[in-house]
């Protein structure tokens, strides 16, 4: 029979994990939030469990708990429900954080629970696109070894795949995401206002791009890495890269180091990929660090 679970802040994350998990069979025994209203929606549309506003009583009230509150609040959270001894001797003690390591969560032991992050690898802007990407998802595990067979448990009812993560390597785990979904984003923005720059309006500039991005994001899938890379590093062309440089110092200068940080990392790619010769690879880097 499938554990039963609670959820300690109703927002995105908790409200999907809440609503997959109780179709998967468990049981979903109350939400807690600061906003009355916000775990009555949430209770509302996973269909089970019961809006709270005791954050005691709903850690008491079920074996899995999983903390989904700001990361900032997690810990005081987690540190106020310990005080008063709410939590259930063996409980699991659950944040979602890819930031923050298991051990905010370190006050959960002094009630003999045992704690644990447990962080989808997904960009999750809103509940229903959560519920539909949350599945399939890679997950990172960090926390008790006790705690690791349940949330291996939890992780296979999601239909995601499992990562181990030291507590040590948390920190570059989560800059990977970052770069991997933050500072695509930051890079898109960087494109729009390229196009801005040649008098393209920022409502037709993201539309624009964003093929070219959703392309190279079936590239990857397909192809993996390094064969997805292409353009005028992946080739050799320094004319072309010499051309950029050139405008980018005319018109925004600011963005000419960013450039040449990235040629120089494209560099590296383009050589394992095999297209880029490597004296044209010598070329290329002497040109950036110009």
């Amino acid at each position: 029979m499938n554990q039963s679970f609670a959820i300690i802040g109703a927002g995105k994350v908790g409200t999907a994990l809440g609503y997959l998990l109780v179709r998967r069979g468990y049981q979903l025994t109350a939400i807690y939030s600061r906003s009355p209203a916000s775990a009555e929606e949430a209770c509302q549309l996973i269909g089970q469990g019961q809006p709270s506003n005791d954050v005691v009583a709903t850690a008491a009230s079920a074996q899995i708990v999983f903390i989904t509150t700001p990361d900032q609040a997690i810990g005081p959270t987690c540190d106020a429900i310990a005080a008063r001894h709410g939590f259930q001797k063996g409980t699991l003690v659950i944040h979602c954080s890819g930031a923050l390591p298991s051990a905010v969560l370190e006050s959960a032991r002094t009630c003999e629970a045992h704690i644990a992050s447990l962080h989808p690898i997904q960009s999750l802007a809103e509940v229903n696109q959560a519920i539909k990407l949350l599945p399939g998802s890679y997950f990172g595990f960090e926390g008790d070894k006790a705690a690791a067979e349940t949330a291996r448990q939890l992780v296979s009812a999601l239909e995601g795949k499992w990562l181990s993560i030291a507590t040590q390597d948390k920190p570059l785990y989560h800059a990977a995401a970052v770069f991997a979904c933050n500072y695509v984003v930051s890079l898109l923005d960087i494109g729009v206002r390229l196009l801005e720059a040649v008098g393209i309006s920022r409502d037709d500039a993201l539309p624009a791009l964003l093929p070219l991005l959703k392309g190279t994001a079936a590239n990857l899938e397909r192809l993996g890495l390094p064969q997805a890379l292409t353009g005028p590093i992946a080739r050799g062309d320094k004319e072309t890269v010499t051309r950029h440089i050139q405008a980018l110092n005319q018109k925004l200068p600011q963005l000419v180091e960013l450039y040449n940080q990235l040629g120089k990392h494209t560099i590296d790619i383009g050589l394992h990929k095999g297209s880029l010769p490597p004296a044209v690879a010598q070329e290329l880097k002497k040109l950036f660090d110009a």
